[in-house]
């Protein structure tokens, strides 16, 4: 589509009456800030808002537009400092009067100031010169010094001196000349500009003198600073230390900042912001004796549609000339321009509260610049810098004319984004029924932040993350004030968008506890079909893989690319056939999460827990099928789950058991984060046949039970218990049957790990045994315990605790016999399992050997059945991938 003839690329703040793209916004702030400057003599204000909304645009605009209303002899002089860098107060004020000197003398106003002024500024302008030193061993010291040529009273001259020194050192010293004097100086000048120099007029003069005043003054020109201090919040970027010595310095030019004279405006970000409001409940702190006025400028949301309609000429008659770019663009608020109803064909649009201009919604232009707008306004996020840099890299220029051009395959990347922005306004709405939360900074917020959880679950590379993952040292920027139940209602919502996956549920009592902390919260994932999607954009584009943090793209092959998303109306639905691409009935192959030690690939998640995530792989050497199971991030920094995690990697490679998961190689160096290598068992869990099927062929129970009798057994002579024994952590293989795949609490018994800490609750409250629930001692007997809970469940469907919380589950564990005399088994199996089930441990079995010893006894275990015994027709549905609890 073509563009205005005026249009051109814009990396700066925008100057006012620059045609080049239409005011984007922020007229009525520009008009505030002007109205400020006009009537009042001076002061200090505060303009804050987050990086990139425009802060530094809006204040020269203002500026540039005031200037020009002023008269011929009242200029004003504006001095704009980027204070990025951190600078004393003697520096910052050395610097202001150099800058009203130079700028003067740019403009040619300095000469056009009476003589006194003149003197006045010339001698500070020297006193604050700069007398570099540099020296070196056995090396000619310089000195600079600046003086006055005679013959010319404004031209300054440079005068060397040279001298031998020993030192070795390199210093820049300013002159003797104090904080106190240039402070003093300044001011004097700020007065002196206005011709407000405080001289008495005398009470009586002669006539003479009075015409020539009366000429003098009629030439004179009053001149009115404006001291721009612009970059604060590079400097103070939400640091506490830095806020607090930027505070220090405003205290300390406090006379210079409120003197009557010379406005001063300092261009700072929320943070700043922030403070001044606390601040001012003080009503005595440094912000409020400071700024006279504080000017908030929030985020343009609406910016894209203003951005895109004025400029793409789509057949509508539109002015070409750059001071009519025609109608405002629409009011759309905080929620997206359509969110999800877009209108349809023949539908109009109104585009300003205060016009009536209308544009007719029915051409195919018309709904593809609405779906561009919406990811104009994805990747902006409120933004003018992000926006023009997105919208930039889409123009062409052919014989010196501008286009918007978007080929199929930049499309499909619009059209990806142009849906999460309907998802994100849904969320919005969701998540703030009545609209606004009347503050334009929580608005900016809570709209910044659900752009930014979105973003940050398009990065997690399909990995499990929890609400404070999101919210953690490494997550969201925290001047946006996102709260983990924040975070959380919209990943729920983008769960029912299909964005993510709900991988587990909190507060369940199959879910693993370390340190005496439940796990009170969901875990999510990228969904697989926007991983898919994503890969191929970040194969493809580059912008792509900075937006989105990527140093290189996902490892693994993708079919697809970025063709997948094209005309697919649910992302959870296979995409359809196309062409160069695999029909519907192709296999969808999901890019690889990372590559670990160079060698194993980790694809598919096939379950996590409290500690870890296991995911489907495969050995790039050998080609062989594995299971990987990694640390969360967030765990990775905590020494005592880092030693628990190496500490289950050096018990699980020394079992050799066909009931236990084989290890395979253990990762734990500097250049890759801990994993587990294991075997991959194929077969259902234990907890995927008891949820479908209920309660267990008494004979399927008791081979169960035997072959976990096994396993302890085993790892009772290695010198090993208390592994997390569960349905979920128990896979039904065909031949080898219950193979137990994860030991994450095992502990040597003879061993004191520091890791395992008396008192400190640690295992699955479900399957807890009394002593481990009260965080005693445990061992062998421990684990028989828990084995007796899960043939219990087995038989019965169901555990035997009524409690639904974690809390209450512990207390019955502890005061609750478990009720075993209704169970329909032989009076033998219900003894044994009386004994297993004691709170007393010393009337347990005293050893593997001896449970299995009275398990034989039992008539049960003359009727053992496997998983092959069931019906064919429930066999079919048991027999897929393995989802254990990491």
């Amino acid at each position: 589509m073509p563009l205005h003839r005026q249009f051109r690329y814009i990396h700066e703040p925008l100057p006012a009456g620059d045609g080049a793209i239409p005011v984007l916004g922020h007229e009525a702030l520009v008009d505030t800030l002007k109205e400020r400057l006009t009537y009042s003599h001076g002061g200090a204000f505060l303009v804050s808002g987050f990086r990139g909304v425009g802060k530094s645009t809006l204040v020269l605009r203002a500026l540039a537009e005031t200037s020009a209303l002023w008269g011929d002899r009242d200029v004003m002089l504006v001095v704009h400092l980027n204070v990025a860098r951190s600078m004393t107060t003697d520096q910052l004020l050395f610097a202001v009067v150099r800058r009203i000197f130079e700028s003067l003398d740019d403009r040619d106003l300095l000469a056009r100031l009476p003589r006194e002024v003149q003197r006045a500024l010339l001698l500070a302008y020297s006193r604050t010169s700069l007398s570099f030193t540099q020296t070196q061993s056995e090396s000619t010291e310089r000195g600079t010094t600046l003086g006055l040529a005679p013959q010319h009273r404004l031209a300054p001259t440079m005068s060397f001196s040279g001298r031998r020194t020993r030192s070795q050192a390199t210093e820049a010293a300013f002159l003797a000349y104090s904080e106190t004097d240039v402070e003093h100086d300044l001011v004097r000048i700020v007065q002196l500009l206005n011709g407000s120099e405080g001289r008495p007029d005398p009470v009586r003069r002669s006539r003479r003198l009075l015409r020539r005043r009366h000429r003098r003054d009629a030439t004179r020109i009053r001149v009115h600073p404006v001291i721009v201090l612009d970059e604060v919040d590079k400097l103070t970027d939400n640091d506490a230390e830095a806020i607090a010595l930027f505070e220090a310095l405003l205290g300390r030019i406090k006379n210079v900042l409120t003197a009557r004279g010379a406005h001063f405006i300092v261009v700072a970000g929320p943070d700043l912001y922030d403070r001044a409001l606390q601040d001012s409940d003080r009503g005595n702190g440094v912000y409020e004796s400071v700024f006279g006025w504080r000017m908030y400028v929030p985020c343009l949301w609406d910016a894209p549609g203003r951005l895109v309609h004025g400029l793409v000429r789509s057949g509508r008659p539109q002015p070409d000339t750059p001071s009519a770019w025609g109608p405002p663009a629409a009011p759309y608020g905080p929620l997206g321009p359509y969110g999800a109803n877009a209108p349809g064909p023949g539908t109009y649009v109104t585009y300003s509260p205060e016009s009536t201009y209308t544009i007719p919604r029915s051409t195919p232009d018309d709904l593809r610049l609405a779906r561009f707008i919406a990811y104009l306004r994805f990747k902006a996020r409120g933004v003018p810098r992000r926006l023009l840099q997105e919208f930039n890299s889409l123009v062409v220029w052919e014989d010196g004319l501008p286009s918007l051009s978007v080929n199929e395959e930049v499309w499909a990347r619009v059209d990806f984004y142009a849906r999460l922005e309907d998802v994100v306004s849904e969320t919005m709405t969701a998540s703030t029924p009545d609209g606004s939360a009347g503050v334009l900074i929580d608005d900016d917020r809570r709209l910044l932040g659900g752009y930014h959880v979105v973003e940050w679950t398009l990065r997690s590379e399909g990995r499990p993350f929890t609400s404070t993952d999101v919210t953690g040292p490494q997550g969201l920027d925290s001047l946006l004030r996102m709260t983990p139940p924040a975070v959380e209602r919209l990943l729920r919502h983008l769960v029912r968008a299909g964005v993510l996956d709900l991988v587990s549920e909190p507060g369940r009592p199959d879910v693993t506890r370390y340190g005496g902390a439940e796990s009170a919260l969901a875990y999510y994932k990228l969904s697989d079909a926007y991983k898919r999607q994503l890969a191929g954009f970040v194969r493809s584009s580059e912008s792509e893989r900075a937006d989105l943090g990527i140093a290189t793209p996902p490892p693994g092959p993708d079919l697809y690319g970025s063709t997948m998303i094209g005309a697919r109306s649910t992302p959870a639905e296979p995409p359809p056939a196309a062409d160069g691409a695999p029909g519907a009935g192709a296999p969808v192959i999901t890019p690889a999460v990372a590559v670990l030690a160079e060698r194993y690939e980790m694809s598919s998640l096939l379950g996590q827990g409290g500690m870890g995530a296991v995911y489907r792989g495969r050995d790039l050497l050998t080609g062989r099928q594995i299971a990987v199971k990694v640390l969360h991030h967030r765990l990775r920094e905590d020494e005592q789950m880092l030693s628990r995690f190496r500490r289950e990697a050096e018990v699980s490679r020394q079992l050799n058991h066909p009931q236990i998961v084989r290890t395979l190689d253990a990762l734990d160096g500097p250049d890759t984060e801990p994993a587990l290598i294991m075997e991959l068992v194929e077969g259902p869990s234990l907890q995927e046949v008891l949820d479908e099927r209920g309660a267990l062929p008494v004979g399927l129970v008791a081979r169960i039970g035997r072959q976990l009798g096994e396993a302890l057994a085993f790892i009772d002579t290695m010198g090993v218990s208390r592994i997390d024994l569960k349905p979920s952590n128990v896979l039904l293989h065909p031949e080898r049957g219950a193979v137990v795949i994860d030991l994450g609490i095992a502990r040597p018994s003879v061993a004191d790990y520091d890791v395992t800490i008396v008192g400190m609750v640690i295992g699955t409250p479900g399957y807890m045994a009394p002593e481990q629930a009260l965080g005693n001692p445990s061992d062998i007997r421990t684990d028989l315990y828990t084995l007796g809970i899960l043939m219990y469940q087995c038989l019965t469907g169901t555990l035997p605790w009524s409690a639904s919380s974690d809390h209450q589950v512990i207390y019955e564990i502890v005061h609750r016999d478990v009720p075993v005399d209704a169970l329909a088994v032989s009076e033998e199996l219900r003894a044994l399992l009386g004994r297993m089930l004691s709170r007393d441990a010393d009337t347990r079995p005293q050893s593997p050997e001896e449970y299995l010893r009275e398990l034989a006894a039992t008539p049960e275990a003359g009727e053992e059945a496997g998983p092959e015994t069931l019906e064919a027709e429930d066999t079919a549905t048991y027999v897929g991938p393995a989802t254990p609890s990491a």
